[in-house]
């Protein structure tokens, strides 16, 4: 598959928005071919897949990728990073709990309040880390779609 075939099949499957992706469309909005929101251009995007009723994943992943055609080969570079918005309200509620549990503790000399911040932040990492591995076996699995698609219909012609 040639580069900018690969490029029109991601098109098909993405939302256009800005990239900042807090748009006045909310995810339910969009309709529901659009599989990813984002911008793409001929040789780089940015996606972040949408969120659907019921979807417990509040930490979606942003997917920045490089699309390159090397020796008459696509090759897609692929980085993803975690949305900073819920990390940042995570991070000053974990902070204001510690602010809390040292006022506390100068008070009763109770030590155990400590340990829950430092728990609330060991099961944020998890969280975090277990989300960006699902985005990236999603996006893989999509991106296998699509050149099996292109594949399947490639024979037929």
């Amino acid at each position: 598959m040639n580069k900018s075939e690969f490029v029109e099949h991601l098109k098909k499957i993405t939302y256009k928005t800005n990239t900042s992706f807090i748009s006045f469309i909310p995810d339910h909005g969009i309709p529901t071919r659009y599989e990813y929101r984002g911008l793409i251009s001929a040789d780089n995007f940015i996606i972040k897949r949408r969120k659907h009723l019921f979807d417990i994943n509040i930490y979606r992943s942003i997917i920045k990728g490089n699309i390159v055609e090397e020796k008459n080969k696509t090759v897609i570079k692929i980085e993803f990073t975690p949305f900073i918005y819920p990390l940042i309200a995570s991070i000053i509620g974990i902070f204001l709990f510690l602010f809390i549990a040292s006022q506390e503790i100068q008070n009763n000399e109770n030590y155990f309040l400590i340990v829950i911040p430092i728990l609330i932040t060991i099961i944020q990492y998890f969280i975090l880390k277990r989300n960006i591995k699902r985005d990236k076996y999603d996006f893989e699995r999509e991106l296998n779609f699509i050149a099996s698609k292109y594949n399947q219909f490639k024979s037929y012609q």
